[in-house]
């Protein structure tokens, strides 16, 4: 099983691509601003779902709702390190078609 090149667009902190785009561009920086605002607004409701699932005596859905509003929250505030997280995806996806392809022995 060969597997084609797989290839993040993302480039890593510093390098052109995603980075320049989201830090020099007019573009780029309202893409943020947005973001961030949506992220603010996805944590407030998770805060307030959680509010309301301790309130009717579900803490657990509660506590999960304001994790996962949290994440999101987080990766959509900081929008670097979601890039970050997503090269770092593509490089063990890569890594695992790499290995295999090494078990298979089908690039022989």
């Amino acid at each position: 099983m060969s597997a084609p090149g797989f290839y993040v667009l993302a480039a890593p902190i510093g390098d052109t691509g995603a980075n320049s785009f989201l830090n020099d561009s007019p573009a780029g920086k309202a893409l943020v601003a947005i973001c961030g605002a949506v992220a603010v607004v996805i944590v407030v409701f998770a805060v307030f779902r959680m509010i309301n699932g301790i309130g009717r005596g579900r803490p657990g859905e509660a506590f999960k709702s304001l994790i996962f509003g949290l994440l999101i929250g987080g990766l959509l505030f900081n929008l670097n390190l979601t890039l970050t997280g997503v090269n770092m995806m593509g490089d063990l996806v890569g890594k695992i078609f790499t290995s295999v392809d090494k078990v298979s022995n089908s690039g022989n």
